[in-house]
């Protein structure tokens, strides 16, 4: 008796190890139509990571995400259809590259704990769209 209480307290604390590995880690495919992004990704690093877009570019989620038609719809987030989904895209790209080729950076957009020296506020300053120096230029010898 003694013996098959000990058996069941190690099963069942091995069962608890395991149930808490698998919650720990999002399951594969969590997200549909991620392309860039890793695709083990948890909700907290992609809420995270979206949180910066929007910030940085002063926008809201639909500025690339399309509106659902009524307040009570559930957003389809994988929908491609807005082109500034696609454009964003090219820029995680741009900027992963960037921190890889000229900052050494080992870490990329919507990776845990990422560390990258150029992100999309460095450009974009809360502007939809970057201001290019040469407009400002021509601003400024316009006035």
């Amino acid at each position: 008796m003694r013996y098959s209480k000990k058996v069941l307290v190690i099963v069942a604390l091995g069962a608890l190890v395991f149930i808490g590995m698998a919650a720990s880690e999002p399951p594969a495919g969590q997200f549909k139509n991620l392309k860039v992004l890793p695709k083990k990704i948890s909700h907290e690093t992609i809420d995270k990571v979206m949180e910066e877009f929007a910030k940085a570019l002063g926008v809201g989620c639909d500025f690339c995400h399309v509106k659902p038609a009524s307040d009570s719809a559930v957003w389809d987030m994988a929908n491609d259809a807005k082109p500034e989904k696609t454009i964003a895209r090219h820029m995680i790209k741009m900027s992963n590259k960037i921190n890889r080729d000229f900052f050494k950076g080992k870490t990329k957009y919507g990776e845990e704990n990422a560390v990258l020296e150029i992100r999309c506020a460095t450009c974009h300053h809360g502007q939809p769209h970057p201001e290019i120096e040469e407009e400002k230029h021509e601003e400024k010898s316009n006035q």
